[in-house]
């Protein structure tokens, strides 16, 4: 019914658009900044990310860019203005009924309605049947089985895998949707593997893909798109003090992070200490001593690249921070981590980010805009922490395991495990127990 409500609204806007055209030649009017901006109504009331909006009012002016608005803080596309009234596109995923805010100048003013924005998403497969195997070659006859995914900014989807096939292998694919192909980057048998990769991560201005030695405090692997993704062993050149400090028997590091902040890696290791790696010289050092325990996801926020997110497991100490998402601001890590949602371990609750519950929480990734994505193993669905930290279950049904695609409602995951998110906000998940690289389209 929403979608036919939607189609009907946007042939209603058609004209009024048109008319809109008329209005932008025959009445434009300046903003005079010693007069305050005032909103009367918008229209229409709902809809979803694209849509058309009207937003009527006085003193606007019809310079467009001195004019902001924002539905919560999602900044919308301003297309034009007669002064009295804004003609702009709904933006993408602004939260649950948004306020929207017009800016002109130094004033600031909301309407007091709010709108009823509709979420839409759409569930498809990407790769693999079912087998957890490793098979290269068309999307439709390649067999995955990954567990986690990472995204560059010309669409190549990376993804690791450490489990399935006889005998089993250890490897890093490609997968391009464009090209129609999945491919190794590198691939062993587990017996004789050179690389033992779990969390990946891509400077997204250089392409460089890197990956961390799991077993190995201080070895990690680059794969250059310049070089055809050839992999190169580099070691991280920490102080013998430092190198020490890191507990053998608790020297796993999943993960590695690029910060676009001060362009350099990020890398946990499982007795809690985090390290700083600078990808050009190798130079690398401790920042912190942080909470013990295996990790399962790790992320940078674009819109706050400071800040590093993990998800660490129930064996994480203090317990605080088990099965739970926490922060860490890199401007000043001595500071240590700070968990973000609900305490007590395994459940599920949507809502503001402090009262959620998770189940295991595994990969999380955000999109440009802020929003987080959670692949929510044992509640076999997608959450989404907003930018103004509401959780949302996003696609998937919670706590019913299965295979299918389609819409939010009725799409089923079965233990999800590796997220990833593209430049134009889609969404890729390893869908693990089901073998398959699964997309998630939210608008």
């Amino acid at each position: 019914m929403k979608t036919i409500k939607l189609l009907g609204l946007s042939m209603s806007l058609v004209l009024l658009f048109a008319a809109c055209k008329k209005d932008l030649e025959t009445k434009k009017r300046d903003h005079d900044p010693s007069k305050p901006v005032v909103l009367s109504s918008f229209y229409p009331l709902e809809g979803g990310a694209r849509s058309k909006i009207l937003l009527d009012g006085e003193n606007f002016g019809t310079d467009t860019s001195k004019i902001r608005v924002f539905f919560n803080n999602a900044k919308a596309s301003v297309v034009s203005s007669t002064g009295n009234r804004i003609y702009a596109i709904v933006p993408r995923l602004p939260g649950e009924n948004p306020k929207i805010t017009v800016v002109v100048g130094t004033d600031t003013i909301a309407y007091q309605e709010k709108f009823n924005y509709y979420t839409q998403a759409q569930v498809s497969t990407v790769a693999g049947n079912g087998k957890k195997n490793f098979k290269p070659g068309r999307l439709s006859e390649s067999e995955v089985f990954g567990k986690y995914l990472e995204l560059d900014a010309e669409g190549n989807i990376f993804m690791s895998w450490r489990d399935g096939g006889s005998p089993v292998t250890f490897g890093i694919a490609r997968i391009n949707e464009k090209q129609n192909i999945v491919t190794p980057l590198i691939e062993s048998p587990a017996a004789g593997r050179i690389l033992f990769a779990n969390g990946l991560t891509v400077d997204r201005k250089s392409g460089m893909l890197t990956a961390a030695h799991e077993s190995v405090k201080e070895v990690i692997f680059t794969f250059d798109p310049k070089e055809a993704w050839y992999p190169r062993q580099r070691n991280a050149k920490f102080s013998t003090a430092d190198l020490n400090a890191i507990v053998d028997g608790d020297r796993f590091k999943n993960f590695i992070t690029h910060s676009p902040w001060d362009n350099h890696l990020y890398t946990r290791y499982r007795d809690g200490k985090v390290a700083k790696i600078n990808p050009e010289t190798m130079q690398a050092e401790i920042v912190v001593q942080g909470p013990y325990g295996s990790q399962y996801g790790q992320a940078i926020n674009p819109k706050k690249p400071w800040l590093l997110y993990i998800t660490l497991h129930s064996n994480a100490r203090p317990i605080e921070f088990r099965q739970g998402i926490s922060v860490l601001d890199l401007r000043n890590p001595k500071a240590g981590f700070k968990r973000l949602n609900a305490p007590g371990g395994s459940g599920f609750r949507d809502g503001p980010l402090q009262d959620a519950l998770f189940n295991f929480p595994k990969d999380i990734k955000f999109d440009n805009d802020g929003n987080m994505f959670v692949a929510d193993y044992n509640n076999h669905c997608i959450r989404m922490v907003s930018a103004d930290n509401v959780v949302k279950t996003v696609a998937g049904q919670p706590g019913k395991a299965g295979y299918k695609d389609g819409g939010p409602v009725e799409s089923q995951f079965r233990q999800p495990w590796g997220v990833a998110v593209n430049e134009q906000g889609d969404i890729y998940i390893a869908d693990w127990g089901n073998a398959r690289i699964r997309k998630l389209v939210i608008e």
